[in-house]
């Protein structure tokens, strides 16, 4: 069975929402686009949510690597967990690591995150943290914006290039963007060995989710395309018109 048929009919609409949303942001690339898809579908399934911390001590101490001591006393009282694990920390006072935990499609986290990628967005995702969940729309759009921002960083730190590819655009397979995209969620802090470890031994079970689903959302995503191909279109006539103005207007400079 592929992965596309245990979705639901509000999932598959979000995974069109965010198909949508990348290709006006100028993601054109199809391995790009289910890459990103991949990450989702591990973070979020599509359906944007807040980070569930209600974490028992076992747990803690593996994800978040606390004491056996402190894990207990924090185990099952999520608001203490958030405050505890991201209060005072990017922007979050500390007693806002609760307010500002994982929402959306692809969980953001963090004061700081919410403020830039809100802007970045023009969406306002502070003042209200739930827009990130109630609002499909409002969720893709952060996502876009977060996911191109991560990318260039990625590059910028010449860790892009290890999974061959030069910029959002450019990858050549489902695997190598998969792992971009992974990295990025992970933190571009992390090195490019550790991703790519994961695909030997990933105990969180992240990175297998994602490998394993990315070529059924690329051939549904290549064919939603095929069978609504307007934004795609849209998108090109819109490039060339700029290109066709900005040509026009350097050779009336010259005259």
């Amino acid at each position: 069975m592929s992965y596309i048929d245990t979705l639901n009919s509000k999932q598959k609409a979000n995974i069109a929402i965010i198909k949508d949303e990348a290709i006006k942001a100028g993601i054109t690339n199809p391995y790009a686009i289910a890459g990103m898809l991949a990450i989702v579908s591990k973070e979020s399934a599509f359906v944007p949510k807040s980070e569930n911390l209600n974490y028992s001590a076992n747990r803690l101490q593996e994800v978040y690597k606390l004491s056996q001591k402190r894990a207990k006393e924090l185990a099952g009282n999520p608001q203490a967990i958030g405050n505890s694990i991201y209060g005072g920390r990017f922007g979050n006072g500390d007693n806002e690591g609760y307010k500002f935990r994982g929402r959306g499609f692809n969980q953001l986290t963090f004061k700081d995150n919410y403020l830039i990628y809100g802007k970045l967005a023009n969406v306002d995702i502070v003042s209200n943290p739930d827009n990130l969940n109630t609002n499909p729309l409002i969720a893709a759009k952060v996502l876009i914006a977060y996911n191109k921002k991560q990318i260039d960083l990625l590059k910028s730190k010449g860790k892009l290039k290890e999974y061959n590819a030069k910029n959002i655009n450019d990858f050549r397979n489902e695997k190598d963007a998969t792992l971009a995209f992974y990295h990025i969620t992970a933190g571009v802090g992390k090195s490019v060995a550790y991703v790519k470890g994961l695909l030997n031994k990933d105990s969180l079970g992240g990175m297998t989710k994602a490998i394993a689903r990315v070529s059924d959302l690329y051939n549904y995503t290549v064919e939603i395309v095929k069978k609504n191909p307007f934004p795609t279109i849209l998108i090109t006539v819109l490039l060339m018109v700029s290109v066709y103005s900005l040509v026009k207007f350097s050779n009336n400079l010259i005259k």
